[in-house]
């Protein structure tokens, strides 16, 4: 049997790559690149180069009274951090995409962390479009990938480790904030090391609060900016802006006045929290996928994103047993247009999609639509109990050992397939994450069936493009 994903494969920056040149604007007076898109860049690149933000001068070597100066005014943070054994912080990120100051893309981050020294910690992860965990429990790590799956791997010896190597990328230029972040650590081997130029640019407030405003600019080139409360007993971190636009320029041609920077606001912060151990434990459900490392995943979310292997060719043949305990095989549905929607109760995904599946075909019913839910993996008690509680009248089949889900190349569910009337696969569509485009999608394509149209084309390009 297929081993099944519950949701959509996540957005991986093998996939988005190549749109980074694709997204870009004809004209020389708009831009506009996928901010996901520009963190692949980032990912895959490396950071080479960014600018500092402005606000005066900062190339040259360190001048050793700035230096000293810096470091006196940072040195009650780090050792907030240093002495403490647990932390708790939220932090809440905003990416942007800017061309001469007007921001041509957004893209709010969430950042949940949680640590307790030497090496337990829990880093959730969230996007518009992701949603990642890194836990350690001290003796194993997982890496839970949104609702697709996780990975093992070894725990680190510390969470000084962490701050230089996270197992999985949680958003563009995270060394920084875990080094914020994380109890235990010493954040000046990140915020001092290599740099060619520190200083204080003011103490003065932020947003009501006593602040001091600290600029670095590391060796690198990797430029920010960061704003410390330096109120007595309630010192701690309350903004780091970046500017990494730099590093776009070694692999792409982009505008003088193209823009890209990371915005970090921590929004509690909080050190010497009371925190149980078990909250760094983590048990996988028997019905999780495990892949074997992160890049297993990837080649998964890959293969998941190119043209499946079906499409242009005669569906499988299947037989199945209805919820009533009628058999239906799949030649009897010969001159019909044909909906399959693979499910299970487990999906949340597919409560989301399936009554979208259950209206479009229904309403094209009199054309000559047909539509059946395919319950993967369960029997026929738990299918059954699972419509009447979701209040769906498709009529469902019972694919209890998953061969059917199998013979359809169903790795990820919600799947949704899609047959013309020769019995031939036209159109695929897995785990689609945008209800009203795919209602849409979906009725267009249903219409262009009952018409004789071939999709396959178009199918393919859903098939790469639409995760």
């Amino acid at each position: 049997m297929a081993l099944l994903a519950s949701s959509r494969p996540l957005g991986i920056c093998d996939v988005l790559m190549s749109q980074i040149v694709s997204e870009r604007a004809a004209s020389d007076n708009c831009l506009a690149v996928s901010v996901v898109a520009v963190f692949c860049a980032l990912l895959f690149v490396g950071v080479a180069t960014a600018q500092v933000p402005s606000e005066g001068p900062t190339c040259g070597d360190p001048q050793t009274g700035e230096r000293n100066s810096f470091e006196e005014a940072i040195r009650p943070l780090t050792k907030v951090i240093a002495d403490s054994k647990s932390s708790r912080v939220t932090i809440e990120s905003t990416v942007r995409t800017m061309l001469s100051g007007q921001v041509t893309g957004s893209e709010k981050h969430v950042y949940q962390v949680a640590s307790l020294a030497p090496n337990k910690y829990r880093i959730q992860y969230k996007t518009d479009s992701e949603a990642f965990q890194l836990v350690s429990d001290g003796s194993q790590l997982f890496g839970i990938l949104g609702e697709v799956g996780f990975f093992r791997a070894l725990p680190p010896k510390s969470l000084q480790e962490v701050v230089a190597s996270l197992a999985l990328p949680v958003g563009p230029y995270p060394e920084p904030i875990m080094a914020l972040s994380l109890a235990g650590v010493d954040p000046s081997q990140t915020l001092m090391s290599d740099m060619s130029s520190l200083k204080i640019v003011n103490r003065d407030t932020y947003e009501g609060t006593p602040a001091v405003l600290l600029r670095g600019v590391q060796a690198d080139g990797v430029g920010w900016a960061l704003w410390v409360a330096t109120e007595s007993g309630n010192v701690r971190p309350l903004r780091m802006k970046v500017d990494l636009t730099p590093v776009l320029r070694v692999s792409n041609q982009l505008p003088e006045a193209f823009s890209y920077e990371v915005d970090f606001k921590f929004t509690s912060w909080k050190m010497g929290v009371d925190l149980a151990p078990e909250f760094f434990s983590h048990r996988p459900s028997p019905k999780d996928r495990q892949f074997e490392s992160l890049e297993a995943y990837y080649r998964f979310v890959t293969e998941a994103n190119s043209p499946h292997r079906l499409l242009g060719k005669t569906a499988p043949s299947f037989a199945a047993q209805s919820i009533d305990g009628k058999l239906l095989k799949i030649e009897d549905l010969k001159g019909k247009v044909v909906v399959l929607d693979f499910c299970a109760s487990w999906c949340s995904p597919c409560l989301e999609f399936m009554p979208i599946v259950s209206e479009v075909s229904t309403s094209l019913a009199s054309k000559g639509v047909v539509a059946y839910a395919v319950n993967v993996g369960e029997d026929r008690d738990t299918a059954s109990n699972f419509f009447k509680k979701i209040g769906l009248t498709l009529p469902l089949l019972v694919d209890a050992d998953g061969s059917i889900a199998e013979s359809f190349g169903a790795i990820a569910i919600p799947q949704t397939v899609l047959i013309d009337r020769d019995g031939r696969i036209q159109a695929i569509h897995v785990g689609v994450d945008r209800p009203e485009a795919f209602r849409e999608k979906l009725r267009k394509q249903l219409n262009a069936l009952v018409n004789g149209e071939n999709l396959v084309g178009e199918a393919e390009e859903s098939g790469s493009k639409e995760k």
